[in-house]
């Protein structure tokens, strides 16, 4: 169901955001099982005893469980398991202070609005082998260099989509990319004139975010998501199987790997005639 997880990027999940999110999931829990807090919020639960779950609580948990099993087992990475679980439990959570007295919930709700103001989802910062283009360089690149393959992601820094997409990006970088076969980004929310040029909406309620496009001779091959025959957008799943196989990147990368190895051994092939 996960991804495999690099523990060498595990200081990205200890940021403010993923912490006090943790704290929030597991506040009612917490509050409601452990001394004073119990004796004192709970007072007047409805089973007579303020540190013990009583039967409607039980099966609200009970429901969240079989809803973040349910919803969870086809994710292809570990950090959307993590913002699943942290909305339904939130979601739970308030349910819960709900049921106990309304004014735990109003808190509840306040006090996530504020954790998500102020401490909004970091950029995901981990290891990666991508390029970061503006819109000249990402031109130049793809006349100057056509016998590079170019996988090129159109991104905004406010799309949620482009932040659970990009350690699956960074992961497909560092296991593919090589001399002739490269991975690039660039942010359409600042350049709006590529947005404009590759036809990708940079909007807020954009359905085009991530846009993934293949370019082989410095011209675009593939793209995903694309569109149907009534120019409505085909919503595409970005993980990290779909990528390999769509793009079929094992292919694609031992072709290009090949093409980068005859043109070294064509280089070579000068210098070992004069040595002969």
């Amino acid at each position: 169901m996960l991804d495999h997880l690099d523990f060498g990027d595990l200081q990205y999940y200890f940021s403010a955001y993923y912490i006090c999110n943790l704290l929030l999931s597991v506040s009612y829990l917490f509050l409601r099982s452990f001394r004073p807090f119990c004796t004192t919020l709970f007072s007047n639960a409805a089973n007579g005893d303020p540190c013990q779950l009583d039967w409607n609580e039980t099966n609200v948990l009970f429901f969240l469980g079989c809803i973040l099993v349910v919803k969870n087992r086809k994710l292809p990475s570990f950090r959307q398991y993590i913002q699943k679980m942290f909305m339904f439990t939130k979601v739970a959570n308030a349910l819960l202070f709900f049921y106990s007295d309304f004014r735990y919930a109003i808190l509840f709700v306040a006090l996530v609005l504020v954790v998500l103001i102020v401490f909004p989802e970091p950029i995901y910062c981990g290891r990666q082998n991508v390029t970061y283009f503006s819109a000249d360089t990402l031109e130049e690149e793809l006349v100057s260099s056509p016998r590079v393959t170019w996988l090129i992601e159109f991104y905004t820094p406010w799309s949620n989509n482009c932040q659970i997409f990009a350690p699956v990006y960074a992961d497909l970088s560092l296991k593919y990319s090589h001399t002739h076969l490269k991975f690039g980004k660039i942010d359409i929310g600042r350049y709006a004139e590529v947005a404009k040029k590759y036809r990708v909406d940079a909007s807020s309620l954009s359905q085009q975010l991530p846009t993934l496009v293949l370019f082989e001779g410095g011209k675009e091959t593939l793209r995903k998501p694309g569109k149907n025959s009534k120019g409505a957008i085909v919503k595409h799943n970005f993980t990290k199987d779909n990528i390999i196989g769509d793009y079929n990147l094992k292919s694609l990368y031992q072709t290009t790997k090949s093409r980068a190895q005859k043109k070294a051994e064509k280089v070579e092939l000068p210098s070992d005639k004069k040595s002969n």
